[in-house]
């Protein structure tokens, strides 16, 4: 987007703080960017929404710009002092102690796992239960198979003569 453009439709936008935005507004807006870069005379109100939206987002980083510069200046400052003398030496982090009782505790509990014998557990399998409707079920699969099969066969054999047949004219 052109800077003119963008110039246009923030000050535009802090005249109208507030208010929303209708087709009348789009248009003297429109107008106006026609009137100042001599462009986009009919330019949808798409492009002019777009625009719009560009210009309200660089007017809020614009805000919290000036609003972190205002309010952190000295205290970053500071904070960059600081951070630049103790940013060559990284400090590592202590590492913590366990105390004497939880210690015993632990290898009390290790003892006692090694000296637990494992057993295996056998886990009865289930029955398997095969019933006249399951069973039928995959008799009628099988049978689509088969004439799933045969039917493949036979296009099979079709295509097969088809070739012989050009094979014989070609000869």
């Amino acid at each position: 987007m052109d800077e003119t453009i963008l110039k246009i439709v923030k000050a535009r936008l802090k005249r109208w703080e507030g208010q929303t935005l209708d087709k009348t507004k789009l248009d003297a807006l429109r107008a106006e960017i026609y009137d100042k870069t001599k462009t986009n005379k009919f330019a949808p109100f798409s492009n002019i929404k777009k625009w719009v939206h560009e210009a309200r987002k660089s007017i809020a980083s614009d805000a919290k710009a000036a609003a972190k510069s205002a309010s952190s200046k000295k205290p970053a400052q500071a904070s960059k002092s600081k951070s630049h003398s103790h940013a060559s030496a990284p400090v590592p982090a202590p590492i913590p102690a366990v105390s004497h009782a939880v210690q015993s505790s632990l290898d009390e509990i290790k003892g006692e796992m090694d000296l637990t014998p494992r057993q295996e557990v056998s886990m009865p399998k289930a029955p398997v239960v095969l019933d006249k409707v399951y069973l039928q079920s995959i008799s009628f699969e099988i049978a689509a198979m088969r004439s799933a099969m045969d039917r493949i066969g036979r296009q099979l054999d079709k295509l097969e003569k088809e070739l012989n047949q050009h094979r014989q004219m070609a000869e």
